[in-house]
């Protein structure tokens, strides 16, 4: 007989969910043994059966415990992602998910080291980056010419948001509004802090502060 979903299986994939938000990764079987208060023998034998259903995988030395989407689903955790919308002609919008995000750090790729910030100003509208978004950075010291980057200011004590150009041994900060002049700086005083890999914001009017 094919295995089952039981009741006792979707709270095992409820816990393995908590679990990797809480630890910040995967737990092994042991770890979920123990949360779940069964016997190692009995996890094998549940693991067996939801690995059999498509739902758990393993992965790493020790056989870390990774959700799929399909379990995700099941358990309805993460993000429901309800197909996709038009920003041209209109579509009938879908009513059921199609699936879930597990997370936003896996929906935007979040790596170790990888931080937020908060945009202030108006520099960048021209990209989408409106005051108020945040901005997921990467850190590095280099940037390819036209990346967006996070600089620190040569004799400021301050950091901006800009695409960078490097010509010879200038560096040119260039903004996407208009109304904000580039800026041009030596290059050996331009300290990159990091790329800008994302961008999050809230839909709605917005107030404008001209800040750079």
């Amino acid at each position: 007989m094919p295995p089952r979903l039981t009741q006792l299986r979707l709270t095992l994939l409820r816990l393995t969910a908590r679990l990797t938000r809480d630890a910040g990764g995967p737990p092994s079987a042991a770890e979920l043994a123990r949360a779940a208060g069964l016997s190692e023998a009995t996890m094998s034998f549940h693991l067996r059966a939801l690995s059999e259903l498509g739902l758990i995988e393993r992965s790493g030395p020790r056989g870390r415990l990774i959700l799929t989407d399909a379990a995700r689903t099941a358990i309805g955790d993460g993000i429901p992602i309800y197909g996709q919308i038009a920003a041209g002609a209109p579509i009938l919008a879908e009513q059921a998910p199609d699936q879930v995000t597990p997370s936003l750090d896996q929906l935007l790729g979040v790596r170790d080291g990888d931080f937020l910030l908060q945009v202030r100003g108006d520099s960048m509208t021209g990209i989408g980056v409106m005051d108020g978004d945040y901005v997921l950075v990467r850190p590095t010291p280099e940037v390819l010419d036209g990346e967006v980057a996070v600089v620190l200011i040569p004799g400021e004590n301050a950091a901006t948001l800009k695409r960078v150009y490097v010509f010879g041994d200038e560096a040119v900060l260039v903004s996407e509004n208009p109304d904000h002049p580039r800026r041009t700086y030596p290059a050996a005083d331009v300290q990159i802090q990091g790329r800008m890999v994302a961008r999050l914001g809230l839909a709605g009017p917005r107030p404008s502060t001209r800040r750079a």
